[in-house]
C-alpha cells in the first residue's frame, strides 16, 4: 500500500470537488490536520471514515486504496489488494500468536515467583504479606491467561481431528475445553463428535 500515492490521489480528488482541507474535514467530522496527514502520505483513513471519504470524493474504496482511478484493470487491482490485505492479516496473526506466547510465559513466571516469595515469607513467620502476595499472584496469572485465550480465539481457526472440518468455536467453548497447548478437546459442528481440534492460523 503506497501511502504517498494514496495521499496525492485524495488531494487531487478533493481539488476536483473544489473542497478545501477544512471543508472536507467538516464533512467527515475529522480535523483539518487529519486530512493533511493523509495527503502527505503519513497515514490512511480508518475503516469507519473510508466509506464516507470515498462517497464525498465520488470514488470507490478500491480506487482510494490503490491511489488511482480504475477502469479495465479493476479486477486485477482488486485481487492484488485482497492478496495484500490477506498477507497483512497473516503477519498480524503471527505477531499476535507471538504475543500470546510471551504473555503466557510472563504470567506463569510471575505467578511462580510470587508464590515462592510467599512461601519464603511464611517460613520467616510473616503471615499477612504472603496472603496479599498470593492473591495478587492469582490475579496476575488468571488475567494473563484470559488475554492469551482471547488472542487464541480471535486468530485463525480450529481443525477437527475426526473430519478435518475447519471452524471457529465460541470463546466459551475455547475457554472451558481441555487442552494441550493450543490443541483443544471440543465438539465438532460438522461431524457432531468430540475430538482434539488443532489451532491453525492460516
Amino acid at each position: 500500500m503506497d501511502y504517498n500515492k494514496i495521499g496525492l490521489f485524495i488531494m487531487n480528488k478533493r481539488k476536483e470537488k473544489q473542497l478545501t482541507q477544512s471543508k472536507l474535514a467538516e464533512k467527515l467530522f475529522v480535523s483539518e490536520k487529519t486530512i493533511s496527514k493523509w495527503e502527505n502520505g503519513n497515514g490512511v483513513p480508518d475503516t469507519n471514515t473510508l466509506p464516507k471519504l470515498c462517497n464525498v470524493l465520488g470514488i470507490s474504496i478500491n480506487e482510494l486504496l490503490n491511489g488511482e482511478s480504475l477502469h479495465n484493470n479493476y479486477t486485477d487491482m482488486a485481487e492484488q489488494k485482497l492478496l495484500e490485505l490477506q498477507k497483512r492479516k497473516e503477519e498480524s496473526d503471527k505477531l499476535l500468536f507471538a504475543v500470546e506466547i510471551v504473555l503466557g510465559i510472563i504470567s506463569t513466571i510471575s505467578f511462580l515467583l510470587l508464590l515462592c516469595i510467599s512461601a519464603y515469607a511464611i517460613q520467616e513467620g510473616v503471615l499477612t504479606l504472603p496472603i496479599i502476595v498470593i492473591i495478587v499472584s492469582f490475579v496476575v496469572f488468571f488475567t494473563g491467561i484470559h488475554f492469551c485465550l482471547v488472542i487464541e480465539h480471535r486468530v485463525g481457526f480450529y481443525v477437527c481431528g475426526k473430519c478435518n472440518h475447519k471452524h471457529i468455536p465460541t470463546f466459551k467453548q475455547v475457554y472451558w475445553a481441555p487442552h494441550i497447548c493450543r490443541t483443544r478437546y471440543m465438539h465438532c459442528p460438522n461431524c457432531n463428535k468430540k475430538s482434539w481440534h488443532k489451532k491453525v492460523i492460516k
